[in-house]
């Protein structure tokens, strides 16, 4: 292992015990820290939320500090169930979170907030890119196609419109999981499924695309390192541990992105199992048993090849910008926060098709099955009679009719859907899903879990808990939902009006952002 080599003998002494990790996911809405067991069971968790600001229209961007004390506020919180600053048990901290963020890194913290992966201020610049480089010229090298949600272009727009932010900086990190094992171990790193989203990473040989940063003029200087997911980059600082009140020299292993991790926590880190992310945003993935160079994007399809945590693999996986965020909204601006239990019970009293309401959830743009950063929700069909319930369940039909087309994209012929995420917690919502998808859908036990679960078993591997990245009885499956007929049939035919109406309002979405709308200031 590659602690062994970093000399310490604490953590060699360690590898004889152990027996448990220290997971952390660092995702949209908030820090989980879990307490791990190599037979995969949770044995305490915490979590702790942050803010996210919307600056101007198009601008998505984060604390990375809030990142930190929301780690700090969910550790403790597992501290406060299991002794981690005695426990001799412990094999290290792993890591995930979300990916393909704009991390600058000065002398001693970061220059400014995180710009996010659901930014896309720098359209421009993506226009300019492809135009210089060429769009199939740039799904060759990166896998994908480029567009305002890539690193490339943010780091252009950097280099444009902030040149000095951009030149205070050391270093920058492209995940949220990145910055908190920096702030760990004082290393700069990034593992392959977070590079593989940027635009960055020379997909073909898992090497930073140097050449193509050299045509552009950015500086390769500023890249963190590429480390393998579940290597050890370091060994926890005095200072951190002293922080977090854990046990100094503690391994930290690199981890991988949310999307690799909870592909790995769901069971579908071995080919043949599709699966749903249904969370802030959300995606529907799967490892394909071939990874071919052949199989990655076309330039419209809108499905993304990313690096698995084994080198010699891919995962295919068509996102969603927004899907669970569609209701958060709904339940602030419709429902009066009344809370994720009041929303299930008011949209359960509107009918199967909330009474010819239907709701596109493309509240800051889309990435498939198109891309269009200009892209808007809206609801169709109200009438005098359209009621709050027909409001909020017509956003989980829309979010449901989104996966939809998301599975059809990618071909998926799997007679089952695994389901993780928040929003898996909501029965009427999976029965929505298996109605629309004409599918079973099954929930994984503990669906919110899924990343922390899946960077634990790409530590695991590494350590040699595993040989495979999907171990058997580590998946449960804690409730299972059919298709009902009458149900299915409804959502059939809204589903073909879903499609025209994303279709045809396309053009329509284009004006509007041409006529440059933005939020008036608050009184």
């Amino acid at each position: 292992m590659e602690f062994d080599a970093l000399g310490t003998a604490l953590g060699r002494n360690r590898l004889a015990l152990v027996q448990k990790l220290i997971s952390l996911d660092i995702g949209t809405s908030g820090a989980k820290a879990a307490l791990v067991a190599q037979d995969g069971r949770l044995l305490a968790s915490g979590y702790a939320s942050y803010e996210t600001h919307n600056p101007a229209d198009y601008r998505v961007e984060q604390e990375p500090q809030a990142w930190w004390r929301a780690t700090q506020e969910a550790l403790a919180q597992v501290g406060a169930r299991a002794n981690l600053a005695a426990a001799a048990d412990l094999a290290g901290i792993t890591l995930s979170g979300q990916m393909q963020d704009l991390i600058l890194v000065g002398a001693d913290d970061t220059i400014g907030r995180a710009i996010l992966y659901s930014d896309t201020r720098s359209r421009s610049e993506a226009e300019e890119i492809s135009s210089r480089i060429g769009a199939d010229r740039l799904i060759r090298i990166t896998g994908n196609t480029q567009d305002a949600s890539s690193l490339l272009a943010k780091w252009r727009w950097l280099d444009i419109h902030e040149p000095d932010r951009l030149a205070a900086s050391r270093t920058m990190l492209f995940g949220a999981h990145s910055y908190i094992a920096w702030r760990l171990c004082g290393n700069a790193s990034c593992d392959h499924t977070t590079a593989s989203t940027t635009g960055l990473l020379d997909l073909g040989s898992n090497a930073w695309a140097t050449d193509l940063l050299e045509m552009l003029g950015l500086d390769r200087q500023r890249l963190p390192r590429l480390t393998p997911a579940g290597e050890s980059i370091g060994t926890l600082s005095a200072l951190a541990a002293r922080t977090l009140m854990l046990p100094p020299d503690l391994p930290v292993f690199t981890g991988a992105g949310d999307l690799a991790a909870t592909t790995v926590g769901v069971g579908a880190g071995e080919p043949h199992r599709f699966y749903c992310y249904l969370g802030t945003s959300g995606w529907i993935a799967s490892t394909p048993p071939d990874s071919a160079e052949s199989s990655w994007a076309t330039a419209e399809s809108g499905v993304f090849t990313l690096r698995h945590p084994d080198l010699q693999r891919v995962i295919r996986v068509a996102p969603m910008l927004t899907a669970g965020g569609n209701l958060d909204w709904a339940g602030a601006e419709i429902a009066n926060n009344e809370g994720y239990a009041s929303h299930n019970a008011t949209a359960a009293s509107a009918p199967v098709g909330s009474n010819g309401v239907i709701y596109l959830p493309y509240l800051a743009g889309e990435r498939s099955p198109f891309r269009d950063p200009n892209a808007r929700a809206c609801y169709i069909g109200l009438s005098n009679q359209t009621t709050r319930a027909d409001l909020i369940r017509a956003v989980m039909e829309g979010v449901s009719f989104a996966y939809r087309s998301l599975f059809e994209l990618l071909g998926a012929n799997a007679e089952k859907l695994y389901v993780v995420g928040g929003g898996a917690k909501s029965t009427l919502w999976m029965q929505i899903l298996a109605d629309v998808m004409g599918h079973d859908i099954e929930v994984v036990a503990e669906p919110e879990n899924a990343a922390v679960r899946g960077a634990a078993i790409i530590a695991g591997r590494e350590l040699g808990w595993y040989k495979t990245y999907a171990p058997p009885d580590h998946f449960p499956v804690a409730r299972s939902y059919q298709p009902q007929e009458s149900s299915a049939a409804v959502y059939s035919s809204r589903y073909s009006i879903y499609m025209d109406l994303s279709l045809q309002l396309r053009s329509a979405f284009g004006k509007i952002s041409d006529l440059g709308i933005s939020s008036p200031p608050p009184a």
